[in-house]
């Protein structure tokens, strides 16, 4: 049987790498906040190119949890969905100006493969919206592979937020 870890603390962990992507949308900070807690607009716009998000739950209250199942062509039947996913815990909540929660990769093997701590800032300008996204990462590190790939994911992550908010 594979070895599962324990989850960490990213509250108190101590932080081994961080990423911050900094985006300027069109759309209203109140807009833009949506878009990352409603599970309806989460399933059209999260992961990467190449990757979907077939179902999305929220409980968006501090303490609450959230999970965003990741799918990518011909790997995982609908019936498990969730085999494959990002979850976490919602530690702030502070509609429209930031969103701070856990960022855990979990897959039905393995358990938690990797844990990260997400603030997102959304900040009006310009009548849109200055998004920073600071992604704080710890031990165990994410593959290489992922971490190699994450600046690019959040970025076309974005595109496909930028898109959705403009339709």
């Amino acid at each position: 049987m594979p070895e599962t870890r324990a989850a960490v603390d990213v509250r108190s962990a101590t932080v081994v790498k961080q990423l911050v992507i900094e985006r300027t949308l069109t759309s209203s900070p109140e807009r833009v906040f949506d878009a990352f807690t409603d599970p309806d607009q989460l399933t059209k716009w999260w992961w990467p190119a190449g990757f979907t998000c077939p179902a999305a739950e929220v409980d968006l209250r501090v303490g609450g949890k959230y999970r965003l199942a990741m799918e990518w062509p011909g790997s995982i039947p609908a019936e498990a969905q969730f085999s494959h996913y990002m979850g976490g815990e919602y530690y702030e909540i502070d509609r429209p100006r930031r969103l701070v929660m856990s960022g855990r990769a979990i897959n039905a093997e393995q358990g938690e493969l990797f844990a990260t701590l997400i603030e997102v800032t959304f900040e009006a300008r310009d009548g849109g919206t200055a998004l920073t996204m600071r992604q704080s990462y710890f031990e165990p590190m994410p593959p290489a592979e992922a971490m190699a790939g994450a600046e690019q994911g959040w970025s076309e992550q974005l595109d496909k937020l930028e898109r959705l908010l403009t339709d």
